[in-house]
C-alpha cells in the first residue's frame, strides 16, 4: 500500500507538471497568435492609409486640371486655387491633410545669385566656411564647361556631375546629408532647434521669381525681405492668397523679384489616417504643369512614398 500511494503521488505530480507545461504552451501560442493578428491588422491599416494618401494626390491632380479649365467634368468651384497651401479631405475611409508647396517659393539652383545662396545657408545655421564652400561648388558646377551643367543633355559634358535631380546637390563639395535633410541642435536656452534642410528651400523647377505664397521664412530672409515685412507677409497669407505682391505696396528692391499667385510646379505631401485607427502614412509627389501645348497639362515628375 505504501508503494501504491507513492506511485499515485508521483503520477499526480507528473499530471500537474504536464498540465502546467501545456498551459504555458497554450498561453504562449495564444500570445503569439494575438501578436501576429495585431501586426497583420497594422499592416493592413498601413496599406489602406498609404493608398488613401496616394488617392488623395490623384484627386489633387484632377483639381489642378479643373483649375486650368481642363479635365473631364468636375465642379470648377471645387478646383484648387493657385496659391493655396493646404487642403483637408474627409473621406469615408479616413482623413487626409494635404500640404501644398509651390516650387516657385523656393530658390532656383539654376539662377539664384551666389550672395543669396550664401545668405540662405547662413540663415539655416550652416557654418560660414562650409557654406562658402558649398556655394562655390554650386556656382562652379553651373558655370563649368562650354555650357551650364543644368541644361538637359549629356551627363558627360564636363568633369562635374550634372544636376538631373535636386539630390545631386549631395555631390557638391562640402554638402552633407545633415545640411541637405536637416539636423537638430540645442540653442543657448537648451531648446531643440532645427538647422539645415536646404532640400526644402531649393529647387530645380523654380520660376523666375520667388512666390511669397509658398516661400519659407528662411527664403524670404535670404532674398532680403525685412523682418517686419516678413511677419506681415506670413500673417496675410494665413488669411488669404496673395495674388499680386506689389498690390501690397511692396517695392522691387533686391536681387530676386517677388511675386504672388500660383506656381509652375508643386510638391504635394498627403498625410492620411485611417478612420478610427492611429496608423498614418505619408505620400508625396512632385508635379509640374505643362509649359506648352505639346506637353501634357500635368506631369508627375516623381513620387515619394514614405511611411511614418
Amino acid at each position: 500500500m505504501r508503494w501504491r500511494r507513492r506511485d499515485r503521488g508521483g503520477a499526480l505530480l507528473a499530471v500537474l507538471w504536464l498540465s502546467a507545461a501545456l498551459s504555458a504552451i497554450v498561453f504562449t501560442l495564444a500570445w503569439t497568435v494575438r501578436g501576429e493578428l495585431e501586426r497583420a491588422g497594422t499592416a493592413m491599416d498601413g496599406a489602406r492609409a498609404h493608398f488613401l494618401a496616394e488617392g488623395a494626390i490623384e484627386r489633387f491632380l484632377m483639381h489642378l486640371l479643373w483649375s486650368r479649365g481642363a479635365g473631364p467634368g468636375g465642379d470648377p468651384r471645387m478646383a484648387f486655387r493657385p496659391g493655396q497651401r493646404g487642403i483637408r479631405w474627409d473621406f469615408p475611409g479616413g482623413i487626409v491633410d494635404m500640404e501644398i508647396t509651390g516650387e516657385g517659393g523656393k530658390l532656383d539652383v539654376y539662377a539664384t545669385p551666389p550672395v543669396v545662396l550664401m545668405r540662405l545657408f547662413l540663415v539655416l545655421g550652416v557654418e560660414e566656411g562650409r557654406a562658402g564652400q558649398i556655394v562655390a561648388g554650386i556656382t562652379a558646377m553651373r558655370q563649368s564647361g562650354p555650357g551650364s551643367n543644368f541644361s538637359i543633355g549629356s551627363s558627360f559634358s564636363s568633369s562635374w556631375p550634372s544636376f538631373l535631380q535636386l539630390e545631386d546637390l549631395l555631390k557638391v563639395p562640402g554638402m552633407t546629408p545633415d545640411i541637405y535633410y536637416g539636423w537638430w541642435e540645442r540653442d543657448r536656452e537648451g531648446r531643440l532647434v532645427e538647422r539645415g534642410g536646404v532640400s526644402r528651400h531649393l529647387t530645380i523647377l523654380g520660376d523666375r521669381m520667388v512666390n511669397v505664397n509658398y516661400a519659407s521664412p528662411a527664403v524670404l530672409r535670404a532674398v532680403g525681405v525685412p523682418e517686419g515685412r516678413l511677419l506681415e507677409l506670413l500673417q496675410i497669407r494665413q488669411n488669404r492668397i496673395i495674388e499680386d505682391y506689389f498690390a501690397l505696396g511692396a517695392d522691387a528692391a533686391g536681387p530676386i523679384q517677388l511675386g504672388g499667385g500660383g506656381s509652375a510646379a508643386y510638391t504635394v505631401r498627403a498625410v492620411a489616417q485611417v478612420r478610427d485607427r492611429s496608423v498614418r502614412r505619408t505620400v508625396s509627389a512632385l508635379i509640374r504643369l505643362g509649359r506648352n501645348r505639346t506637353e501634357p497639362p500635368i506631369n508627375v515628375v516623381r513620387w515619394y512614398p514614405t511611411a511614418n
